[in-house]
Formats: C-alpha cells, sequence, structure tokens
C-alpha cells in the first residue's frame, strides 16, 4: 500500500508540474506490437473479425498472464487493462471491416459516401459499441480491485474520417465538402465522449481517479487520450478552421486530457498548445523517424507553455542524456518503450535525480 501510494503521489505531482528531483518514468512492456501478448486472437489471424466470434472471456487467460509480468518491472507506473487495446473499436463500430493480421490488427480504409450517414448506427444499441462496454465489465468482474481498466487507443475525429473516407479523399473533402466533414466530425467526437464515459461508469474511479491504459497514466479525476495522427495532412490554416473546434471539445470533456502525436503532425503543436483545456501532450519517438535532437524544440515549447509532456519510445543512452540536459523534470513523464522485463534493469539510471 506503501508503494502504491507512492505512486499516486509521483502522478499527483507530474499534473500540478510540482517541482521534483526527476521525472515520472516507467515502462511499456510488449514493444510496439503488443498484439502478439493475445494469443487467443491466433485463431482469427488472416480472416475478418465479426462481433460475433468475439468473447472477452476467450482472452483472460492471456491478460491473467500480462498482469503477472508486472510484479518484474520496478518504476513509477500503475498499469491499468482495457478492451483488447490493439484493437480498432471506432473503426469498428463506425462499421469499418475488421482484419487480424500477424502483429496488428486493422480497418478497411476508404469507401464509405456521406449520404450514408444516416444509415449509420451510433446508438447505444450499436453492436462493437456494446462489446466494448461487455469487454470493460468482463475485465472489472475478474480483476475487480486489484488492477485498474483504462481506456485503450481510440482514433480522434480527423483519423476516424481518414479510416471512412481513405485519408487522401479527406483532404479533398476540406476543401470540396467542409459543412458535411465538420458534420462527421462532430458525431466522432460525441461518440468517443460518450463511450468513454459510459466506460468510467463500468469501472468506477481507482483511488480518487482514473487511467489511460496504453500510457499506464494515473490522473486524479476523468482522464482520456486524444488521438490525430490524420493531422499530418493538414495545414496550420485547415486545421484550426475545420478540426481544432472537436479538438477543443474532446479536450474540455475531460480535465486530464492528453493529446497523441508523432513527429509528422508537430509542425501543428503551436496551434495545439492553444486549446487551454488540453492538459498534456504526448509525443512519440518511433523507430526510423526523428531523432531526440530534432525533437528538442518541440519539447521545450510544450514545457515552456506550462502544459505537461510526456515522451513515448525506445531511448539510447545519448536520448536521455539530451532529454536530463535540456528539458525539466517537472511535468514531464517518460515511458520507455521495451521488449520485456529483463531489458527495463539496462535503464537503472534513469531514476537518479535530475536536479
Amino acid at each position: 500500500m506503501d508503494l502504491l501510494r507512492d505512486k499516486l503521489k509521483r502522478y499527483s505531482a507530474f499534473w500540478a508540474g510540482a517541482q521534483v528531483e526527476r521525472p515520472l518514468i516507467g515502462f511499456s512492456l510488449g514493444g510496439w506490437f503488443p498484439l502478439h501478448g493475445y494469443l487467443a486472437m491466433e485463431k482469427f489471424r488472416g480472416s475478418e473479425l465479426t462481433v460475433e466470434r468475439f468473447h472477452p472471456e476467450d482472452l483472460l487467460p492471456d491478460y491473467d498472464r500480462l498482469v503477472a509480468q508486472w510484479d518484474e518491472v520496478k518504476d513509477d507506473l500503475i498499469r491499468a487493462v482495457a478492451p483488447l487495446p490493439p484493437f480498432p473499436w471506432l473503426e469498428a463500430a463506425f462499421g469499418r471491416r475488421v482484419q487480424v493480421g500477424d502483429g496488428a490488427i486493422w480497418a478497411e480504409e476508404g469507401g464509405w459516401d456521406y449520404s450514408e450517414l444516416d444509415r449509420l448506427d451510433l446508438s447505444k444499441e450499436n453492436r462493437w459499441r456494446k462489446k466494448y462496454l461487455e469487454f470493460t465489465a468482463v475485465l472489472k468482474d475478474h480483476f475487480k480491485d486489484r488492477h485498474p481498466i483504462g481506456q485503450p487507443i481510440l482514433r480522434g475525429p480527423a483519423d476516424m474520417i481518414a479510416a471512412l473516407r481513405g485519408a487522401s479523399q479527406m483532404v479533398l473533402d476540406l476543401y470540396d465538402r467542409p459543412e458535411e466533414f465538420q458534420k462527421l466530425a462532430g458525431i466522432c467526437s460525441q461518440f468517443f465522449i460518450d463511450l468513454i464515459l459510459d466506460q468510467q461508469k463500468i469501472t468506477g474511479p481507482f483511488h480518487g481517479g482514473y487511467l489511460v491504459e496504453h500510457w499506464s497514466l494515473w490522473a486524479p479525476g476523468r482522464v482520456a487520450r486524444l488521438q490525430e495522427d490524420a493531422t499530418a495532412l493538414f495545414s496550420p490554416d485547415l486545421y484550426v478552421k475545420r478540426l481544432r473546434d472537436e479538438d477543443e471539445r474532446l479536450a474540455k470533456a475531460f480535465p486530464y486530457s492528453g493529446m497523441h502525436l508523432h513527429a509528422t503532425s508537430l509542425f501543428l503543436v503551436d496551434w495545439m498548445l492553444e486549446i487551454d483545456s488540453l492538459a498534456c501532450i504526448q509525443i512519440n519517438k518511433d523507430q526510423g523517424s526523428w531523432e531526440i535532437e530534432e525533437m528538442l524544440p518541440y519539447f521545450k515549447k510544450v514545457q515552456n507553455l506550462g502544459k505537461k509532456l510526456m515522451i513515448r519510445g525506445k531511448f539510447l543512452d545519448h536520448d536521455l542524456k539530451l532529454l536530463r540536459e535540456n528539458l525539466s523534470p517537472a511535468g514531464l513523464y517518460l515511458q520507455i518503450v521495451i521488449e520485456d522485463s529483463a531489458e527495463a534493469r539496462l535503464f537503472d539510471g534513469c531514476f537518479r535525480p535530475w536536479v
């Protein structure tokens, strides 16, 4: 209990931007392809996954095995489980066909027309929406209060429209069909908000707060992970005109919201930082993408404007040295992606004081 209390204090200090001797630091187990941890999904490989074939109880042995690995890792984090994290829940709810591959699950993209909008079932009777909440309830019943249940990756309005329309067609829609784009974006936002709130009704709070499973991030109130990967296709002007209001609406719905970004969207960070209600910016250091040296100006910009900063990725000693020399530990969270618990021991030096 003392260990849990200490972790909760560290999370609270992160959100408060308190002066601390080092950042919040933890590990993301399983590397970049978490699907490999869910052996029950093997039977679906190479086929379409329909709601009738998908039973949460079948995955409970996988969850038990994954949870058993957590005790082997010593860090600052409180870990959560979530309805199958690698699954494209919102795409499925919006009618996209879902395929299971070797290392990932993906949804078909494109082919949808705005004329079909009235035929989308986005009510509380939507079958994939109900399956998501059923999955949440099964996990809650199984783990009780031993482990919290949090939000997995769920895509934002631009990502959803790109999935429905196709990325290239979505860009054309910004010019040719802006009113329809914005109507659909609003529908996507509301669906997301309602789903997370309904999930949190089932889970209830964990020690007074809620968690984002993908980030192992606890907050002392309602929290949500937001995502807009498709903003890489927007100009700053189009982002402000067509999408920022939706991101602001999402952020306002959750006091502790965080926006997930890749390097490809960092050119928009100035405009995202103008969303006062957005509490945190999470930036991926992706394999084969920008190096830490290139990303440092953006990290500093986030910190200078008083937002909380989370950096997620695989790090070399050189990367960690640069972060230590250039960033404040206040309001900073480093989530280090590792393949297994043994790799965590290579990062013992990260826990030394930064100040």
